[in-house]
């Protein structure tokens, strides 16, 4: 589209005023917490107005917004993925405090670790291929739910069962070891 500036600002105000509604009510549908819809549909609008040029009128407009809100939450996803670096906080709590008693009593045996070894034996072979995938291969979700024929869903559901059953596991093993 073609505008004069005072014609961009004016026709963008109707239209953010015809689309906020069923935008933010897009961005919750894709999973984006209530508290930060108003925040993301704000970016998604920013966005639209600096790329309206791009923008080709006879398109459907709230269509042209679902896509751009739709990418921004898929850059959501992206970051969240890369500052979750820690598998099960309460696993890597529990290593933590075991490895602050080793440290202070300058011992270093590999109790945890064998006990790692031995619970992952006990894993079937799905399971140790889904771990294996994520943690030793840095695969995300969506490629292991490929090669696995899983859903992404489906595959982070068993990656937490399978932490479970390891924290568990290890609990036990290495709380047998020290009686």
């Amino acid at each position: 589209m073609n505008f004069k500036n005072n014609d961009k600002r004016t026709v963008f105000a109707g239209l953010v005023k015809e689309h906020q509604v069923a935008l933010r009510s897009f961005v919750r549908r894709l999973g984006v917490r209530s508290d930060a819809v108003d925040d993301l549909a704000q970016e998604t609008f920013l966005l639209a107005y600096h790329e309206l040029d791009r923008f080709h009128e006879g398109e459907d407009f709230g269509k042209w917004l679902r896509g751009i809100a739709r990418n921004l939450v898929k850059n959501e996803m992206r970051k969240l993925a890369r500052r979750c670096r820690i598998t099960d906080e309460e696993l890597t709590q529990h290593l933590i405090m075991k490895s602050d008693e080793k440290m202070s009593e300058n011992t270093y045996d590999n109790e945890d670790i064998s006990a790692l070894q031995e619970c992952m034996n006990q894993l079937t072979d799905r399971s140790k291929g889904l771990v294996s995938g994520k943690y030793k291969e840095g695969s995300s979700a969506l490629l292991l739910a490929e090669k696995f024929e899983m859903t992404a869903t489906a595959v982070r559901l068993a990656l937490m069962r399978v932490r479970r059953q390891l924290k568990g596991c290890i609990e036990k093993r290495v709380a047998h070891v020290g009686s």
